[in-house]
């Protein structure tokens, strides 16, 4: 779903359920205590970072990952020109199915312990389909250590997502974790590309006025989601501490992260 055509709520068990109001500009995300103490801790952190106490440590960290901040203008779209999701008329419904798994970042689960809704963190992932029906995206999240280290969103017996209502809309928007916001434009980092996932063909060409902003808002959520992963790995190793106080780290499996 592309919450840039959404608009609007009703409720339902205490939840925001949206629906499909085109004219109608796209509600705000508002940050939480947790969140926003997230936020604040990444600003101190990020700020005495090359302080000789934490060179040691990051110079380990890029031993096995990129810590590079990524910026738009880093990447190629290669995408079509003006080509959006054509979220009113799903007929993929990217919330379901073997492949569709949203893997959460810190800021995600921060998100849903603001809201109550913790319930729907888990480790329990589903089966990987066979080879040649696993999407990219499965196979390189499969092959990733954060696949070990952090959880996913919860989905029922059918394995599709449960903040999705019977209306096929999304019941957490706009609070929507960080894989949600920027489907079904996705990452090749090795080349630097962003590219139309191929698990949505529920496409649509947007207006020539529209199609801009939209598609800036899809890449900006690509980057921005690869760039909380980044933040992430940075505050595991040198803010652990106060990653646990603010009460992140219990659904996490740090072990498996091996610094």
């Amino acid at each position: 779903m592309d919450a840039t055509v959404y608009g609007g709520a009703v409720t339902k068990n205490g939840l925001p359920i949206v629906q499909p109001t085109p004219t109608t500009s796209p509600r705000a995300h508002e940050p939480g205590v947790v969140e926003r103490a997230l936020d604040d801790l990444w600003q101190q952190e990020s700020a005495r970072l090359w302080r000789l106490g934490n060179l040691v440590t990051l110079a380990r960290l890029r031993r096995r990952f990129s810590l590079r901040i990524l910026h738009p203008s880093d990447l190629k779209v290669a995408i079509p020109r003006g080509q959006v999701p054509d979220c009113d008329n799903c007929v993929d419904l990217c919330c379901t199915g073997p492949n569709a798994v949203v893997s959460l970042r810190l800021r995600d689960i921060a998100v849903l312990v603001d809201r109550g809704l913790t319930g729907h963190i888990t480790f329990e992932r589903p089966p990987s389909p066979p080879s040649s029906r696993a999407s990219w995206a499965r196979r390189e999240a499969d092959g990733a250590v954060f696949a070990r280290a952090f959880p996913v969103l919860a989905r029922d017996a059918t394995g599709t997502c449960l903040f999705l209502d019977e209306n096929r809309m999304c019941g957490v928007w706009p609070s929507w974790p960080l894989s949600c916001a920027r489907y079904p434009y996705a990452l090749d980092l090795q080349s630097r590309v962003i590219f139309y996932a191929k698990g949505c063909s529920s496409t649509t060409i947007a207006p020539y006025a529209e199609a801009p902003a939209r598609i800036r808002a899809l890449v900006g959520a690509v980057v921005d989601a690869y760039n909380q992963r980044v933040r992430d790995v940075i505050l595991l190793a040198v803010a652990r501490e106060a990653l646990r106080e603010l009460g992140l780290l219990s659904f996490l499996r740090v072990d498996e992260l091996g610094f």
